[in-house]
Protein backbone atom coordinates (compact mmCIF):
# COMPACT_ATOMS: atom_id res chain seq x y z
CA UNK A 1 0.00 0.00 0.00
CA UNK A 2 1.42 3.54 -0.97
CA UNK A 3 1.83 6.00 1.94
CA UNK A 4 0.02 9.05 1.08
CA UNK A 5 2.78 12.74 0.96
CA UNK A 6 1.22 15.26 3.80
CA UNK A 7 1.45 18.17 3.11
CA UNK A 8 3.11 20.43 6.01
CA UNK A 9 3.34 23.58 4.45
CA UNK A 10 6.66 22.98 3.23
CA UNK A 11 7.39 23.89 -0.44
CA UNK A 12 9.59 22.71 -3.49
CA UNK A 13 10.90 23.81 -6.32
CA UNK A 14 9.99 22.95 -10.11
CA UNK A 15 12.07 22.33 -13.16
CA UNK A 16 10.39 23.86 -16.61
CA UNK A 17 12.26 22.10 -19.54
CA UNK A 18 12.00 25.04 -22.35
CA UNK A 19 15.75 24.44 -23.99
CA UNK A 20 14.41 21.97 -26.81
CA UNK A 21 14.85 22.41 -30.42
CA UNK A 22 11.76 21.64 -31.66
CA UNK A 23 13.11 19.57 -34.53
CA UNK A 24 8.98 18.39 -35.09
CA UNK A 25 7.46 21.93 -35.42
CA UNK A 26 9.35 22.91 -38.46
CA UNK A 27 12.31 25.56 -39.23
CA UNK A 28 12.89 28.50 -37.21
CA UNK A 29 9.78 27.74 -34.65
CA UNK A 30 10.35 27.32 -30.78
CA UNK A 31 7.55 25.67 -29.43
CA UNK A 32 7.88 27.00 -26.02
CA UNK A 33 7.59 30.65 -27.55
CA UNK A 34 4.49 29.57 -29.71
CA UNK A 35 1.31 31.44 -29.07
CA UNK A 36 -1.54 29.17 -27.71
CA UNK A 37 -4.55 30.71 -27.30
CA UNK A 38 -3.16 34.20 -27.08
CA UNK A 39 0.11 33.62 -24.90
CA UNK A 40 3.24 31.62 -25.00
CA UNK A 41 3.05 27.97 -24.63
CA UNK A 42 5.29 27.84 -21.94
CA UNK A 43 3.20 30.70 -19.83
CA UNK A 44 0.43 27.66 -19.47
CA UNK A 45 2.98 25.56 -17.93
CA UNK A 46 4.26 28.27 -16.05
CA UNK A 47 1.14 29.69 -14.61
CA UNK A 48 0.13 26.55 -13.42
CA UNK A 49 3.19 25.78 -11.41
CA UNK A 50 3.76 28.96 -9.52
CA UNK A 51 -0.01 29.04 -8.42
CA UNK A 52 0.47 25.83 -7.23
CA UNK A 53 0.13 25.54 -3.32
CA UNK A 54 3.16 23.14 -2.74
CA UNK A 55 5.67 25.43 -5.63
CA UNK A 56 7.41 28.07 -4.79
CA UNK A 57 10.08 28.58 -7.32
CA UNK A 58 10.66 27.37 -10.89
CA UNK A 59 13.66 27.34 -12.35
CA UNK A 60 13.48 27.64 -16.35
CA UNK A 61 16.22 25.74 -18.82
CA UNK A 62 16.51 27.81 -21.72
CA UNK A 63 18.69 27.39 -24.94
CA UNK A 64 21.34 30.45 -24.93
CA UNK A 65 19.86 32.05 -26.93
CA UNK A 66 16.37 32.32 -25.56
CA UNK A 67 17.59 33.44 -22.01
CA UNK A 68 17.43 37.13 -22.85
CA UNK A 69 13.46 36.65 -24.40
CA UNK A 70 12.60 34.32 -22.06
CA UNK A 71 13.39 36.45 -19.38
CA UNK A 72 11.88 39.63 -20.90
CA UNK A 73 8.62 37.24 -21.47
CA UNK A 74 8.62 36.55 -17.74
CA UNK A 75 8.64 39.89 -17.13
CA UNK A 76 5.75 40.90 -19.19
CA UNK A 77 3.61 38.11 -17.53
CA UNK A 78 4.41 39.41 -13.58
CA UNK A 79 6.30 35.77 -12.95
CA UNK A 80 10.30 36.73 -12.79
CA UNK A 81 10.11 37.05 -9.22
CA UNK A 82 9.21 33.63 -9.12
CA UNK A 83 11.53 32.13 -11.69
CA UNK A 84 14.77 31.68 -12.23
CA UNK A 85 16.47 31.17 -15.98
CA UNK A 86 19.39 28.77 -16.25
CA UNK A 87 21.12 28.04 -19.27
CA UNK A 88 20.34 24.40 -20.39
CA UNK A 89 22.43 21.78 -21.97
CA UNK A 90 21.98 20.65 -25.55
CA UNK A 91 19.90 17.45 -24.50
CA UNK A 92 16.93 17.58 -22.52
CA UNK A 93 19.17 15.21 -20.26
CA UNK A 94 21.94 17.65 -19.87
CA UNK A 95 19.20 20.38 -19.34
CA UNK A 96 17.64 18.47 -16.33
CA UNK A 97 21.21 17.89 -15.01
CA UNK A 98 21.63 22.10 -15.46
CA UNK A 99 18.36 22.55 -13.85
CA UNK A 100 18.86 20.15 -11.40
CA UNK A 101 22.08 22.22 -10.10
CA UNK A 102 20.06 25.12 -8.86
CA UNK A 103 17.51 22.98 -6.58
CA UNK A 104 17.55 23.50 -3.08
CA UNK A 105 14.71 22.09 -2.04
CA UNK A 106 14.07 17.91 -0.81
CA UNK A 107 11.50 17.00 -3.69
CA UNK A 108 11.31 18.70 -6.98
CA UNK A 109 8.83 18.67 -9.92
CA UNK A 110 9.83 18.39 -13.55
CA UNK A 111 7.90 19.15 -15.94
CA UNK A 112 8.43 20.38 -19.73
CA UNK A 113 7.18 23.61 -21.09
CA UNK A 114 5.73 21.97 -24.25
CA UNK A 115 2.65 20.46 -22.20
CA UNK A 116 0.51 23.15 -21.24
CA UNK A 117 -2.57 21.64 -20.47
CA UNK A 118 -1.28 20.76 -16.95
CA UNK A 119 -3.93 21.31 -13.87
CA UNK A 120 -3.94 21.52 -10.08
CA UNK A 121 -5.94 18.03 -9.86
CA UNK A 122 -2.90 16.29 -11.62
CA UNK A 123 -0.17 18.24 -10.01
CA UNK A 124 -1.77 16.96 -6.29
CA UNK A 125 -1.92 13.57 -7.82
CA UNK A 126 1.63 13.74 -8.06
CA UNK A 127 2.73 14.99 -5.02
CA UNK A 128 -0.01 12.97 -3.16
CA UNK A 129 2.27 9.71 -2.88
CA UNK A 130 5.14 9.53 -0.88
CA UNK A 131 7.79 8.22 -3.17
CA UNK A 132 11.38 8.31 -4.61
CA UNK A 133 9.73 8.94 -8.27
CA UNK A 134 6.14 9.70 -9.13
CA UNK A 135 4.98 9.38 -12.84
CA UNK A 136 1.67 10.38 -14.32
CA UNK A 137 0.73 7.90 -16.93
CA UNK A 138 -2.44 7.40 -18.97
CA UNK A 139 -3.56 4.13 -20.87
CA UNK A 140 -2.17 3.36 -24.10
CA UNK A 141 -5.20 2.90 -26.56
CA UNK A 142 -3.77 1.26 -29.52
CA UNK A 143 -1.24 -1.76 -30.73
CA UNK A 144 1.62 -1.25 -30.60
CA UNK A 145 4.23 -3.62 -32.97
CA UNK A 146 7.57 -4.15 -32.19
CA UNK A 147 9.99 -4.48 -35.36
CA UNK A 148 12.25 -3.36 -38.27
CA UNK A 149 10.34 -3.91 -41.58
CA UNK A 150 8.48 -7.15 -40.06
CA UNK A 151 6.96 -7.65 -36.23
CA UNK A 152 9.23 -9.39 -34.26
CA UNK A 153 7.39 -9.20 -30.85
CA UNK A 154 3.92 -9.36 -29.22
CA UNK A 155 3.18 -6.77 -26.91
CA UNK A 156 0.52 -6.58 -24.21
CA UNK A 157 -1.40 -3.24 -24.46
CA UNK A 158 -3.10 -3.77 -20.60
CA UNK A 159 0.72 -3.78 -19.42
CA UNK A 160 1.75 -0.37 -21.39
CA UNK A 161 1.50 3.23 -20.51
CA UNK A 162 1.56 6.29 -21.50
CA UNK A 163 3.82 8.43 -19.17
CA UNK A 164 3.85 12.20 -18.64
CA UNK A 165 4.86 15.08 -16.82
CA UNK A 166 5.08 16.38 -14.56
CA UNK A 167 6.94 13.86 -12.24
CA UNK A 168 7.69 14.26 -8.45
CA UNK A 169 11.18 12.87 -7.39
CA UNK A 170 13.34 12.67 -4.24
CA UNK A 171 16.36 15.78 -5.14
CA UNK A 172 18.83 13.22 -3.94
CA UNK A 173 18.27 10.52 -5.73
CA UNK A 174 17.00 12.21 -9.50
CA UNK A 175 20.68 13.99 -9.01
CA UNK A 176 22.77 10.67 -8.45
CA UNK A 177 20.25 8.99 -11.32
CA UNK A 178 21.72 11.39 -13.64
CA UNK A 179 25.56 11.30 -11.81
CA UNK A 180 25.48 7.62 -12.41
CA UNK A 181 23.96 8.18 -16.37
CA UNK A 182 26.85 10.40 -17.17
CA UNK A 183 29.15 8.26 -16.13
CA UNK A 184 28.02 5.66 -17.73
CA UNK A 185 27.00 7.36 -20.61
CA UNK A 186 23.68 6.53 -20.48
CA UNK A 187 21.02 8.22 -22.31
CA UNK A 188 17.21 8.16 -21.44
CA UNK A 189 14.19 10.08 -22.95
CA UNK A 190 12.77 10.86 -19.63
CA UNK A 191 13.87 11.26 -16.17
CA UNK A 192 11.61 7.83 -14.34
CA UNK A 193 13.90 5.63 -16.61
CA UNK A 194 16.78 6.70 -15.08
CA UNK A 195 15.51 6.37 -11.68
CA UNK A 196 14.41 2.98 -12.52
CA UNK A 197 18.11 1.81 -13.47
CA UNK A 198 19.09 2.33 -10.69
CA UNK A 199 16.85 0.62 -8.65
CA UNK A 200 14.43 2.41 -7.06
CA UNK A 201 10.83 2.44 -7.25
CA UNK A 202 8.80 4.02 -10.10
CA UNK A 203 4.95 4.77 -8.61
CA UNK A 204 2.56 5.36 -11.34
CA UNK A 205 -0.12 7.84 -10.90
CA UNK A 206 -3.44 8.83 -12.83
CA UNK A 207 -2.42 10.94 -15.91
CA UNK A 208 -4.78 13.36 -18.41
CA UNK A 209 -5.56 12.61 -21.59
CA UNK A 210 -5.85 16.71 -21.83
CA UNK A 211 -1.99 16.73 -20.98
CA UNK A 212 -0.87 16.62 -24.69
CA UNK A 213 2.85 17.47 -25.57
CA UNK A 214 3.20 20.43 -28.44
CA UNK A 215 5.33 18.51 -30.97
CA UNK A 216 3.85 19.28 -34.59
CA UNK A 217 1.87 22.12 -35.51
CA UNK A 218 -1.61 20.67 -35.27
CA UNK A 219 -0.77 20.07 -31.99
CA UNK A 220 -1.37 23.93 -30.80
CA UNK A 221 -5.09 23.19 -33.07
CA UNK A 222 -5.94 20.13 -30.66
CA UNK A 223 -5.03 22.29 -27.40
CA UNK A 224 -6.63 25.52 -28.64
CA UNK A 225 -9.51 23.56 -28.84
CA UNK A 226 -9.48 22.19 -25.54
CA UNK A 227 -8.75 25.33 -23.44
CA UNK A 228 -11.86 26.75 -24.80
CA UNK A 229 -13.83 23.71 -24.79
CA UNK A 230 -13.19 24.21 -21.03
CA UNK A 231 -14.22 28.17 -20.78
Amino acid sequence: MLDLWIDIGEYMDAILLAAGTSQRMGAGVDKQLTRLAGKPVMIFSLERLINHKSIDRVIVTAAPGNIESITAMLADYSLENCCMVVEGGSTRQESVTCGLEHVSTERVLIHEGARPLIDDELIDRVLSINADCVVPTVPIPFTVAVGGDTMSAELERSELHNVQLPQAFTTEIIKQAHEIAQQKNQVATEDSVLVHRIGYEVVFVEGSNKNIKITHPEDLVIAERLIFGDS
